[in-house]
């Protein structure tokens, strides 16, 4: 009973709207959610863009977010929300690095491992260690070049 009360008031905090929340710090976290709880260089625009915030005022309420660890910032400069409105949905790190490397374009080489790995928060063991799971279950293959290639519905 605990568990399902807990889960309903993460999920009824979650739905606070972009239009309904009070205060520019609320406003925020509810368009970053809605963006599906990461700001990077693809979507900043689109999420500052509702929000009638300036550059500046955008930053403070991030940095403030960091600072009480409700979000974190990777080195190539992706920020994510760790809110329970974010938490209450998140993939599993083999999910997320799945997702990345799709939208990466079913393909993990030197052009752009590092990017991956940072946007996924993932140790070099823990990413190697998922990529060997999909090798197993015939979702990825090493290409002679080197290159790490998804074998998912949405690559092929």
């Amino acid at each position: 009973m605990t568990r399902s009360l807990l889960l309903l008031a993460a999920c009824l905090c979650a739905s606070v709207t972009t239009a309904n929340a009070d205060t520019p710090r609320d406003r925020t976290v509810a368009a970053i959610e809605a963006a599906g709880c990461v700001v990077d260089g693809t979507n900043v625009n689109d999420v500052l863009d509702g929000l009638a915030l300036s550059d500046d005022e955008f930053r403070v309420i991030g940095e403030g977010l960091v600072a009480e660890g409700l979000a974190d910032v990777s080195q190539m400069g992706v920020f994510r929300l760790t809110t329970p409105g974010c938490t209450a949905t998140a993939q599993t790190p083999k999910e997320r690095t799945i997702t990345a490397i799709e939208a990466a374009g079913c393909t993990v080489d030197r052009s752009n491992i590092n990017e991956i790995r940072d946007g996924l928060a993932l140790s070099d063991d823990d990413f190697r260690v998922i990529g060997e799971e999909l090798m197993a279950e015939g979702l990825a293959s090493v290409s002679e070049a080197g290159a790490f290639m998804l074998n998912t519905p949405n690559c092929n």
